[in-house]
């Protein structure tokens, strides 16, 4: 069996205002996701995690209702010590329940640097980790676009 990969999107404040239920990699719709969704359905080997409001990981495919994301603003929100501690760790059992049932052979951390302080440390999970923290919204979705089509 093939090596699966393991793609990480963080918050996005743009979503889908659709009603019912949406999965979650559907219901956000920031640049990441529309680059996400464009590419993915090409990709057999690339499992999706995404993160919510409370910081918190689900499967790309939980479905979600549309709920208004907070602030006027993306970027100036501000999250306490508490809220970041307490996702670190249910972030921390959600990767190890998935990287425990399968083997990925990388990580892609598609998110900023501010939401990233509520995932574990992943280095410790043995994989490859790749987190384009540089450059702004246009060469961190190249670095996803081409991350997501690659082939070894």
């Amino acid at each position: 069996m093939a090596e699966k990969r393991l793609l990480l999107l963080g918050l996005s404040f743009r979503r889908k205002k659709d009603e019912g239920m949406l999965p979650a990699i559907e219901r956000f719709d920031g640049l990441f996701f529309r680059v996400a969704r464009k590419y993915l359905s090409s990709a057999k080997d690339i499992e999706v995690a995404v993160m919510i409001d409370d910081l918190t990981l689900v499967e790309g495919s939980a479905k979600m209702t549309y709920v208004k994301p907070e602030g006027e603003q993306w970027g100036k929100q501000t999250f306490s010590k508490e809220l970041v501690r307490k996702a670190k760790v249910k972030n921390e059992s959600f990767l190890a329940k998935k990287l425990k049932n399968k083997k990925y052979s990388e990580i892609f951390v598609s998110m900023g640097k501010k939401y990233a302080e509520a995932l574990p440390d992943l280095s410790s999970y043995n994989v490859k980790i790749v987190f384009p923290t540089t450059g702004g919204p246009g060469p961190k979705a190249q670095a996803l676009k081409e991350w997501i089509v690659m082939r070894e």
